[in-house]
């Protein structure tokens, strides 16, 4: 195994892409240690240990309202005020509390409480309308839900529909007084923190998030202790051994390195960089919503080395005026993840940035977190999904036979290891789906694999436009559409969709937010001719 960087170890990566022809690829990543404790245990040691270094430090703090925030310290005696009140409500272990507010301070106070208290998170959109909020609590069976005054009356209503929810508490923004039964979270917080957590196993729920997945309605996705704590442990060793040492920090002191988060807690990109940085003790700065200009203030106050961002904020940077001209002083690293950023983009992106030495993606979903991240192999933008994480395999199969894919044939991926899901909730026949009797998680997503071992993803199977054209059926990747769109300078978002079409079986639409005003129909159709 390689014991410097890979991407500066040529030597290794030549030996490591002879394996490339096989069909199941290994990772070439340095292995980390298999958590043999819960998630919850690492954090809470981790709490303590960094309350004992520097007692007064901000471990989280509210972007919109500096005032707002949390040592290490004050996490965990709240998180254990928060278990104590769950006890005294005959909240056991095994159940499942809904979390359904918008990035704060809360977050960790809540879902460290319910861990504590042996329950499971789940993670809830704040735009989710009443259908969808009945749909997820009566699915999920959640005792218990924390959400905010402005989604109160739908909570209310939903419950109505979820005989399974018991008590709601409110995170209160007014002085307005709440119904009767609404517990306000500061009330909660009043409790004697617990003296003894509730033991749980390594293979026990410690999640369910809620993701499409390949078809049909949203399913909850179910993380063990185990899957979980691998996943965080994947990413902070890869940031440890082939991302820190290359942007020159060979000893990276976690403490003094401060990160934004903008994804939100409830998708699990956003809840697993926030339990990434409980557990190095960088501080967290965490934004309720994206508002651009805020942002970059944010992070010209904090001087973050890398920003974790989505498609959307990326573009932000490199289409909009405040975001051309944004210094970036401090970043050296940008990794976007959530859907392929096309290389037209980043390119456009180091028009404005030349400063920032890295653009990467990294892949994955909320059944595998992430299973590809990536390699620093040069300067400048990488359009590629990365390689095969640690403790993942690869391989690459055509959906209709089943049969491995040679390098640089496009068909789905699948991934096997210790960090992918145990499957749906309530689901069987979904799960079965989903992984294979070998193990194999069917991502559903097509693409394929290059010379040197990069992951290039085209599209969401379910996502390809089939357009019948000159006898054949062309699959329309829509990604690939919207890269070629956002590379042309007078356009500042786009959006692809197909729409039925009885000659054709379907048709290519675009929707575009325009840089240029003057931008014509006609002058669109000429970007992607």
């Amino acid at each position: 195994m390689s014991m410097r960087p890979i991407s500066q170890n040529e030597e290794y990566l030549e030996e490591w892409r002879k394996t490339l022809e096989n069909d199941i690829i290994q990772s070439p990543c340095t292995m980390f240690d298999i958590p043999e404790e819960t998630i919850l245990l690492r954090i809470l040691r981790s709490l303590n240990d960094h309350a004992e270094i520097r007692p007064d430090q901000p471990a989280i703090i509210d972007a919109f309202d500096n005032r707002r925030s949390l040592t290490y310290k004050q996490i965990l005696d709240g998180a254990l005020s928060i278990t104590s009140f769950l006890k005294s409500i005959d909240f056991s272990s095994g159940d499942r509390a809904t979390a359904m507010i918008p990035n704060g301070i809360e977050w960790p106070l809540f879902h460290l409480g319910v861990w504590t208290a042996g329950g499971v998170i789940v993670g809830s959109s704040i735009a989710f309308k009443l259908h969808e909020t009945i749909y997820q609590l009566h699915d999920s069976q959640s005792s218990v839900i924390l959400t905010t005054e402005q989604l109160l009356p739908m909570i209310i209503e939903a419950v109505k529909e979820c005989p399974a929810v018991r008590t709601i508490i409110c995170v209160r923004s007014s002085s307005a007084s709440l119904p009767e039964g609404i517990i306000d979270f500061e009330d909660a917080l009043k409790f004697q923190p617990a003296r003894n957590i509730v033991s749980v196993s390594l293979d026990s729920e410690c999640l369910v998030y809620y993701s499409s997945g390949t078809t049909g309605q949203p399913k909850g996705v179910i993380h063990t202790h185990r899957s979980f704590h691998c996943a965080i442990e994947m990413w902070r060793s890869h940031w440890l051994h082939e991302v820190y040492p290359v942007l020159g920090v060979p000893n990276v002191e976690w403490l003094n390195e401060s990160q934004i988060i903008t994804s939100g807690c409830f998708h699990i990109l956003g809840f697993g960089i926030l339990n990434w940085f409980l557990i190095t003790g960088s501080p967290i700065v965490i934004m309720p919503s994206f508002k651009g200009d805020f942002y970059l203030d944010v992070i010209a106050k904090y001087k973050p080395r890398f920003l974790f961002v989505a498609p959307p904020v990326f573009a932000f940077l490199t289409k909009d005026p405040a975001g051309q001209t944004a210094p970036l002083a401090s970043v050296q690293l940008i990794m976007c993840s959530s859907a392929p950023l096309s290389q037209e983009l980043s390119d456009e992106f180091f028009t404005h940035h030349p400063n920032v030495d890295y653009v990467v993606q990294g892949y994955g979903m909320t059944e595998t977190a992430f299973s590809h991240l990536p390699l620093l192999l040069h300067k400048g933008a990488n359009a590629s999904g990365g390689v095969i994480a640690a403790s993942y395999e690869q391989k690459i199969i055509n959906p209709d036979t089943l049969l491995p894919c040679t390098r640089g044939q496009m068909g789905e991926v699948c991934v096997r290891g210790v960090v992918q899901s145990i499957g749906y909730l309530n689901k069987l026949d979904a799960t079965k789906f989903l992984i294979d009797e070998d193990g194999w998680t069917r991502t559903g997503d097509v693409g394929y694999m290059d010379e040197r071992g990069l992951l290039y993803i085209a599209d969401r199977m379910k996502e390809l436009i089939k357009v019948n054209y000159n006898n054949q059926t062309l699959q329309v990747p829509p990604a690939e559409l919207e890269g070629i769109l956002l590379s042309n300078g007078r356009v500042r978002d786009a959006a692809i969709v197909g729409i039925p079409d009885d000659a054709r079986g379907a048709l290519v639409r675009a929707f575009i937010v325009r840089a240029d005003h003057d931008l014509s129909e006609n002058e669109v159709e000429s970007i992607v001719a």
